[in-house]
């Protein structure tokens, strides 16, 4: 099954070879690769990165026995390699995208070669045919592998790897020139492992999970630059594990037992808003929705934790609201701050759903032409439902200051921070903080 998630960005990437129909042709530096409607952007990142906590540990305690528990958070420093791709072809009858991002991790500290990581990588790629057409089609896949680090120090690796695949087609109407329906559906494959040394049963495959269902978009451009939009998706998911080793890091086998149940579910949402440019300098977007997440609690059999957490479902108000709310402002040309907030909902590995409030700013500047700032914080609060059931704060701040050397090489200096909390207090075991401060090379042809 993992051979064949890709094939919808391979079979676009041989129609858009067919839509160059020419041998590229370079332009000078920081012109990018062009040749009639085609091209491409490569890019390289070589950054040095030190961390404050690369276990994300919660840091040594003492637990009401007086027992010493935890560890103190470890500091470590890598050497990260980004290579990048962006393709365009833009044809009478089609707009062809594809991305790709490759990340290999190096730390210095022969302590922490179990963060060593050589396989993260994104893939996108997306193609729209017949736009102006009274019927069109879109075809869209994604594809990432992508790790984050565990508190599992002592195991070979210390990561929690999920491999995604996202494949999605719509067929796209157009009855008159402000009005655009999109009908079709998506399929995604979701697979998860974990250190074989950090789970009682040892294997590294923890589940995977199939989900498919159909969705249908409306966008109506009442004004040249805003418009009217609406949505409408279902989904139906299944887990090849109803239930899962529940013994490892970081989970009390007091409040769950030895055994999580993972029920197979179904979900729906609908939304319905407005987007667009009020003005130059002012951009809006307000949506709101609704739906819920329905499980099946007789999917699961033979777990030994809380029957009734996983039989929980996500629904009713104001638990099933959804909403977007975004600001964007350029004062200027060289200066833009945008605004936001999202309420949404989602399901997740490890217990049932997790529905989310999350708040933004980002603030991006060009100063002398050569100089960029870049700044953003967040605040996510989390509330997890099923047999695991929690709350969480998630916080981040950071910024960066590039310098534009040349063209084509960007040298950047950053710093970042992210911090996750218990929201009660009655979950410790899952906070930490991570500072870090990184510089590298960016190099744009």
């Amino acid at each position: 099954m993992g051979r064949d998630t890709a094939t919808p960005a391979a079979v676009t990437t041989v129609l858009a070879l067919m839509l160059c129909g020419s041998e590229l042709a370079h332009a000078k530096a920081g012109d990018h690769i062009r040749t009639g409607n085609t091209t491409i952007i490569p890019s390289m990142e070589l950054a040095v990165v030190t961390r404050s906590n690369v276990y994300l540990v919660e840091g040594a305690s003492t637990n009401e026995a007086g027992e010493a528990v935890g560890a103190d958070p470890e500091r470590g420093t890598l050497f990260r390699v980004h290579p990048g791709l962006m393709f365009n072809v833009k044809g009478n009858d089609a707009i062809f995208d594809f991305s790709a991002d490759y990340k290999a991790v190096k730390f210095f500290e022969k302590s922490h070669t179990n963060l060593d990581r050589y396989k993260d990588v994104q893939l996108g790629a997306s193609l729209k045919a017949f736009p102006e057409s009274v019927v069109g089609f879109k075809l869209n896949d994604r594809f990432h592998i992508t790790g984050r680090e565990s508190e599992a120090s002592y195991a070979t690796s210390s990561y929690i790897n999920h491999t995604m695949n996202d494949a999605g087609g719509r067929v796209s109407i157009h009855p008159g020139s402000a009005l655009e329906i999109d009908l079709g559906g998506n399929v995604t494959y979701d697979k998860y492992d974990v250190s074989p040394q950090s789970t009682a049963e040892g294997s590294p495959a923890l589940n995977n999970r199939l989900g498919y269902g159909p969705g249908l978009d409306l966008k109506w451009n009442f004004f040249p630059k805003t418009a009217v939009v609406a949505s409408y998706s279902m989904a139906w998911f299944d887990w090849e594990e109803n239930v899962v080793d529940a013994r490892g890091d970081g989970i009390s086998t007091e409040d769950v037992g030895e055994t999580l149940g993972i029920p197979d579910g179904s979900l729906w949402r609908t939304s319905l808003g407005l987007r667009g440019r009020l003005t130059d300098k002012v951009v809006v977007g307000v949506i709101a929705g609704y739906g819920q997440m329905d499980y099946d609690e007789g999917s699961v059999k033979g777990a030994d934790g809380n029957a009734a957490g996983f039989a929980e479902d996500l629904k009713g108000l104001p638990d099933g609201l959804t909403g977007v709310v975004e600001l964007g402002l350029k004062p200027n040309k060289s200066q833009s701050i945008t605004i936001g907030y999202r309420k949404a909902f989602q399901d997740v590995y490890f217990t049932n759903f997790v529905s989310f409030h999350n708040g933004f700013l980002r603030y991006e500047g060009t100063f002398a032409e050569r100089v960029g700032v870049t700044f953003n914080t967040g605040y996510r609060y989390e509330t997890y439902g099923g047999e695991i059931s929690r709350e969480d704060h998630l916080l981040n701040a950071g910024g960066d200051v590039v310098f534009k050397t040349t063209a084509f090489l960007d040298v950047g200096l950053g710093v970042g921070w992210v911090q996750r909390g218990s929201a009660d207090g009655a979950h410790p075991e899952i906070e930490y903080d991570d500072v870090n401060i990184r510089g590298g090379l960016t190099f744009t042809y």
